[in-house]
């Protein structure tokens, strides 16, 4: 698996999020209490602040997800948030994971690159090759 240093960390009452030294951000789920709109809100905050103000890589560990109350598969699922991400490599291992990948994914507004994974080394080679050309930003977020 790639082992990139952790530069920096933000959590969450649900997710922790790491910048990586290869400009990719984890957010990794830490609970598998049904997550609440508040805490979306709380995650797309922290996620907005670790990106420091440009487009990233992010490989999304939803491997433990268990269940949403309604409206957060939208929140995640808003374009305004899209613009952070360069490539979303979505982590999954459960019929609730792939679920809400299915719907993310649907829910793509345009040419953001969005796949599946049950594999973190795997996500992570493809969010590297999807975003070759795109510079790396590690170690700009200002927290």
């Amino acid at each position: 698996m790639n082992m990139a240093a952790i530069l920096r960390s933000i959590t969450t009452s649900t997710s922790r999020y790491e910048e990586r030294a290869d400009g990719v951000i984890v957010q990794r789920l830490l609970t598998t209490r049904t997550q609440t709109i508040t805490d979306a809100r709380e995650n797309t905050s922290a996620f907005v602040r670790i990106a420091g103000g440009h487009p990233r890589r992010v490989l999304i560990d939803i491997r433990i997800i268990r269940a949403l109350q309604a409206g957060v598969r939208e929140h995640y699922a808003d374009p305004e948030l899209a613009k952070w991400c360069s490539a979303v490599a979505l982590l999954v291992a459960t019929p609730g994971g792939h679920q809400f990948g299915r719907y993310y994914m649907s829910m793509n507004p345009g040419p953001l690159p969005v796949l599946m994974f049950t594999d973190e080394a795997q996500a992570i080679e493809w969010l590297h090759r999807e975003t070759s050309d795109q510079p790396t930003f590690a170690g700009s977020a200002a927290l």
